[in-house]
């Protein structure tokens, strides 16, 4: 199944909202996944390409931030 560029990037955002407030990203991932339409293997394949956006995502505003290069993955 093709996965669309709009619902990977409303998963990052799930997820960073979830690290934002301490939260479990992987259930935020799914569930609004989930409510995008995208459930089992796809939901699983949405969930891993979106996380590892979300980390570049993250560190790009940890950097943006000031935080010591040594600390951002």
């Amino acid at each position: 199944m093709y996965i669309s560029d709009d619902t990977i990037n409303t998963t990052i955002d799930a997820i960073i909202s979830a690290r934002d407030f301490c939260g479990n990203e992987r259930e935020a991932a799914l569930d609004c996944l989930a409510e995008l339409g995208v459930k089992g293997k796809d939901a699983v394949k949405a969930y891993r390409i979106a996380n590892f956006r979300a980390n570049a995502r993250w560190n790009a505003y940890k950097k943006a931030a000031g935080v010591n290069p040594k600390y951002t993955f």
